[in-house]
């Protein structure tokens, strides 16, 4: 599906639309780009458990995880197709794979899918695919950090075979930039075929995690046209707090800081009420809230919770399915980072 651009007439229609969507996906079992709910039912009851538990288990230590889960799967998923390439280390026979792109330089969560991968053998040898454990370990961490359905839980379907390419300049190339404009992220998202609303209800999940202040400096300091070198669109006191915590000159080239300065850990719609009240890090993020093909959507997401939480996780479902391999292409791999 192309990357939709709304017009004044039909941007409601498109909106409620897609809310309706939302709403009738999570009543049952929904079959997504050749992979389905409960494919492992009869070969692996567990599976889905194990990861549960693993995410659990790893999300106890660590808060930032879901974060982590969140963005492995996006980074996997927009190259080569969601299909585990992300996880494949380096080989004297292919040193570039997508790990040293430079977007993926920061991707973490590598040691979860390890540890349910491991667990997962000893269950189900060759059964579960590296590419399945990625999809539902997401899942389970959006649900962990407060995605909520009113009861109603977030299916993900699986089926997935893992794949055996890994590019860096496939990484480098797929992936949106922190400072992508409306239109670079409607056509990415769009050559994906993912709608430009399900585009701008995907960023929400910048509503946790956190950021390194290498990826938002131009928009304290050197922002062009700006007198004060600030980009007017950020909040004044909440450029001069991101300055104490990113200091100009900062040799630390890992500093960081909350994504939702609010509720850094909790899935919610904060990340819209904070676009507009002009305090998001990115550059791409903020574009969402000051363009008119997608201030519409983003103000649907401020006034009803409820509705983003079924649109996130019906977009999550979508972009989990992307050119999803089968057994001609693919393989379950035994280790997630090498191939059999």
């Amino acid at each position: 599906m192309a990357g939709l651009r709304y017009g004044r007439t039909n941007r409601a229609t498109v909106a409620m639309a897609s809310l309706l969507l939302a709403a009738l996906v999570f009543q049952g079992h929904v079959q997504v780009g050749g992979v389905a709910v409960g494919f492992y039912d009869q070969t692996c009851p567990q599976a889905e458990s194990i990861v549960t538990q693993t995410v659990r288990e790893f999300n106890s230590k660590d808060p930032t995880t879901p974060a982590a889960l969140l963005r492995l799967l996006f980074h996997d998923c927009f190259v080569e197709g969601c299909d585990a390439s992300i996880l494949l280390d380096a080989t004297p026979q292919n040193p570039n794979i997508e790990k040293m792109a430079a977007p993926n330089l920061t991707v973490r969560g590598y040691e979860v899918i390890d540890g349910a991968k491991a667990r997962l053998e000893a269950a189900c040898p060759g059964t579960v695919s590296c590419a399945d454990i990625v999809a539902l370990a997401a899942r389970d961490g959006a649900v962990l950090a407060g995605l909520n359905f009113e009861g109603r839980p977030l299916t993900m379907a699986t089926g997935r075979w893992d794949g055996r390419v890994s590019s860096m300049s496939a990484a480098a190339a797929a992936l949106p930039s922190s400072k992508s404009n409306v239109q670079q992220l409607t056509a990415q998202f769009g050559a994906k075929g993912l709608s430009q609303d399900e585009m701008v209800t995907l960023s929400g999940a910048h509503t946790i995690g956190k950021a390194h202040c290498v990826n938002f400096m131009d928009r304290l300091y050197d922002f062009p046209g700006s007198a004060t070198g600030v980009d007017p669109t950020l909040d004044a006191n909440y450029a001069a707090e991101l300055q104490t915590q990113c200091p100009r000159g900062n040799p630390n080239q890992n500093t960081v800081v909350d994504l939702d300065p609010a509720t850094p850990f909790v899935m919610d719609n904060n990340y819209y009420r904070n676009g507009f009240a002009g305090k998001v890090l990115f550059g791409s993020d903020m574009a969402l809230f000051h363009d008119f093909e997608t201030q519409f959507t983003s103000d649907l997401n401020v006034v009803n919770g409820v509705s983003w939480n079924q649109k996130f996780g019906n977009a999550l479902a979508q972009m989990a399915s992307i050119e999803v391999k089968d057994s001609t292409v693919g393989e379950i791999r035994l280790n997630c980072r090498r191939v059999n």
